[in-house]
């Protein structure tokens, strides 16, 4: 009889389930010299939303006076949206922005991942690496957003990731160069790399 009373208490229903502590997302890093960082980010993010997971992508450097079929990406899933951001290339030969604009276009983008990190559960900020390695962001700034992801997972694209940022992600890719198009002096094909 006690033996019974016991695994009836054990099976009781309560009122309230048990408190879990979700886990945080997942940190996932693309970087390298080789093509394929951008790419990466972008189908992870198409999987997820395909998934029906709440999408968003930051573009650091993309901006929307580009050709690119990055722009068709909006309206395409509902569930999927896509922020191109950014001034252009910094640095070489085709930027045409001041490096004021460039950082404020950095900020901006920066503002845009906080505000949706916690409306997102797949956050994907293309090239924010490529914005600390050239002085636009600071690692701190990005160790916090990373910090106060919650359950958000995020995925984070561009060259020369830190030692640090390695260390703290789940997974890290890197992407070797081996031979490029552009080595021969071919331009980018439309469709194959924007």
């Amino acid at each position: 009889m006690l033996l019974m009373r016991s695994q009836q208490m054990l099976t009781k229903k309560t009122d309230h389930p048990p408190e879990v502590e979700e886990p945080d997302g997942l940190v996932y890093v693309f970087t390298g010299e080789g093509k394929g960082k951008t790419s990466a980010g972008m189908w992870t993010a198409m999987r997820a939303a395909l998934e029906g997971k709440k999408v968003a992508v930051i573009h650091w450097y993309k901006e929307t006076r580009w050709p690119t079929n990055d722009q068709k990406i909006n309206g395409l899933l509902p569930n999927l949206a896509d922020y191109l951001m950014g001034c252009g290339f910094y640095k070489l030969p085709t930027d045409h922005a001041f490096e004021n604009e460039h950082r404020m276009a950095a900020q901006a983008a920066l503002a845009k991942a906080v505000e949706l990190l916690t409306e997102v559960e797949v956050l994907v900020l293309d090239e924010i690496i490529n914005a600390v390695a050239d002085g636009l962001l600071t690692e701190e700034e990005v160790s916090t957003l990373i910090a106060n992801r919650g359950q958000t997972h995020l995925v984070l694209t561009g060259r020369d990731a830190s030692q640090d940022l390695i260390d703290n992600a789940d997974l890290v890719t890197e992407m070797k160069k081996i031979k490029h198009p552009f080595d021969k002096g071919l331009k980018a094909v439309r469709g194959l790399d924007y």
